[in-house]
């Protein structure tokens, strides 16, 4: 084709990516704060990152942006590295493909700021183990969508998965378990025990963990997509895969063999043991060392006090110190390694359930158990991350018709996450100790990273457009429609599995 027709062919493409993106809506999730449509639209060829042209602003908001598209070009303020990458995704979702390689994107005027500073999603590994091109995928489709806290379950009963140099048998051991429950389609009829929720399947599941070289390389990933990882190592309950590395950590000195089971545990750490406080201590260290996090989790929920109820240790613990029983002792427990923390320069986040032991005012609460935990810490003072089962919880039932997939319970439609508002019943005076929210992807009933992307979206879409967008702007929905849309996107771009958006 000679240079003539080649000019032809491209007007022409161009005009017709004119025509549509002209009339089309601001197709971004989440949606930005303030958006002008001004008509008509800016046609360019290769990535609008390298061709929009940058600068600081110190009076745009900590990762916000501003965006200024013409039909000569693309400008873009922030006053911060975040807020000139959210800038690009925003672009990005704006894009409209044309034939020959052109690109438009509609003429627009942004001003744009996040309204929570944590913007989480969680991704536990013990269950099901997914690894790192799973766990970078996800990390991509946060990006896409302007979260910036991953919330990494690294521990649990059913596997222990980050390598630990001074407690070597935490992954040659802790990381292995005999089986796992069978898929309730796979139990055939007459074969659940009388006793048991469960049937083995009696495969192996591990050595699965991850090197500290594989740590850095995850780390360094998310680090270039301004999303900061958050470990959590959890005590003091969900502690079998450790304790039977490692039997001294438990009240009894015997192995419990790692949990294939889901559920809850008596086996938990012994609180009374200084051996056991000292391992903790230790395998803390070695993850500070690891995560550049200014926060730690260190779990908190689940923690059964039956062993500690029948330890001599324990029981002596809580004389010595006059703690108020079994309770009294996790109170302490968690105080003592949010201070361990804190000399290191970090914070703790526990579940909700450590309020319970009176925690210090500096330990951040994530509210799991319905949105009251959170109220309650945000009245006394506690920073909060909320994350109500009943609305954020992932591994919940979507509602969908002929739902090939398996669920822990519960029901969380598309439209229940969108209707999240994390300060409600909360005064105002205490509102501000609302950190943000994240959704959480427990994986006992997610085997596949294909089952587990089904179930994050696009409800993950749907958390992270009230993570961001003011609440005078939401609706459902229009988001609903650009919902369609982005999962459209995330299968041709990406190949993702997205649950239908009903």
């Amino acid at each position: 084709m000679d240079s003539g027709k080649i000019k032809i062919a491209i007007a022409a493409s161009a005009a017709c990516i004119a025509a549509v993106a002209a009339n089309a809506a601001i197709d971004v999730i989440p949606l930005p704060a303030k958006v002008a449509e001004r008509g008509g639209v800016f046609s360019f060829r290769g990535d609008i990152a390298r061709i929009a042209k940058f600068s600081k602003d110190a009076s745009i908001p900590a990762e916000g942006y501003r965006i200024s598209v013409t039909p000569s070009g693309v400008a873009v303020a922030a006053s911060d590295a975040a807020g000139g990458f959210y800038a690009v995704q925003t672009l990005r979702q704006l894009e409209t493909a044309g034939g020959d390689g052109v690109t438009a994107i509609p003429c627009v005027e942004i001003e744009d700021s996040p309204r929570f500073k944590w913007r989480g999603l969680h991704f536990d590994d013990c269950r099901h183990f997914f690894g790192k091109e799973a766990l970078k995928r996800t990390l991509d489709f946060m990006a896409l969508h302007k979260m910036n806290v991953l919330h990494w379950h690294l521990t649990d009963d059913q596997g222990w998965r980050i390598e630990i140099k001074k407690y070597p048998r935490l992954a040659e051991v802790g990381s292995v378990r005999r089986g796992s429950p069978k898929r309730a389609r796979d139990i055939a009829k007459g074969e659940k025990k009388k006793n048991s929720r469960w049937v083995c399947d009696d495969v192996k599941y591990g050595p699965y963990f991850y090197t500290q070289e594989d740590v850095k390389e995850i780390l360094a990933y998310a680090a270039a997509r301004h999303i900061k990882v958050i470990p959590e190592i959890e005590l003091p309950g969900h502690a079998v895969a450790a304790v039977a590395a490692y039997p001294w950590l438990g009240c009894t000195g015997k192995n419990p063999g790692v949990r294939w089971q889901w559920g809850i545990s008596r086996d938990i750490f012994c609180a009374g043991n200084d051996k056991t406080i000292k391992f903790l201590e230790d395998v803390l260290d070695e993850v500070c060392a690891l995560f550049p996090s200014d926060v730690i989790h260190i779990g908190g929920d689940e923690a059964p006090k039956h062993r500690w109820k029948h330890c001599p240790k324990c029981q002596k613990r809580i004389k010595e110190l006059g703690l108020a029983g079994e309770e009294g002792l996790q109170g302490w427990m968690t105080r003592h390694f949010t201070e361990y923390l804190a000399k290191k320069g970090r914070r703790a986040v526990g579940w909700d359930e450590v309020l319970a032991g009176n925690p210090g005012k500096d330990t951040i609460v994530m509210s799991w158990r319905g949105s009251k935990g959170g109220i309650a810490a945000a009245k006394r003072g506690n920073d909060v991350v909320m994350t109500p089962n009943d609305f954020c919880y992932l591994d919940y039932g979507q509602g969908l018709k002929n739902d090939p997939h398996e669920y822990i319970g519960g029901k969380v439609t598309l439209e229940k996450a969108y209707s999240l508002e994390p300060t409600a019943g909360i005064p105002a005076e205490s509102a501000k100790r609302i950190l943000g929210l994240q959704g959480n992807n427990w994986s006992e009933y997610t085997w596949t990273p294909e089952e587990l992307e089904y179930k994050m979206w696009p409800r993950a879409s749907a958390l992270a457009e009230v993570m961001w967008t003011p609440p005078e702007r939401k609706n459902f929905a229009d988001f609903r429609r650009r919902a369609a849309k982005m999962r459209k996107f995330m299968s041709d771009a990406f190949g993702a599995n997205c649950a239908p958006v009903q």
